[in-house]
């Protein structure tokens, strides 16, 4: 396997397990706060959608 689709591997699946773990995170904090959204929370989930369609990116195109 050549070294940089290794890499680009490794680093794609951080990024789905960042996001995952963010989505996790999110699934928590909606759980406890009842549904209370404010303008941060919208962009971290914007965020964290862009993570893990770039790691499947990644790790298809790799």
């Amino acid at each position: 396997m050549h070294y940089d689709k290794w890499k680009f591997r490794f680093g794609g699946g951080l990024l789905i397990l960042v996001g995952l773990w963010n989505v996790f995170g999110f699934v928590v904090t909606i759980e406890y706060a009842k549904f209370s959204f404010s303008i941060n929370d919208i962009g971290d989930i914007i965020i964290t959608i862009l993570m893990l369609y770039l790691g499947y990116i990644m790790i298809r195109y790799s």
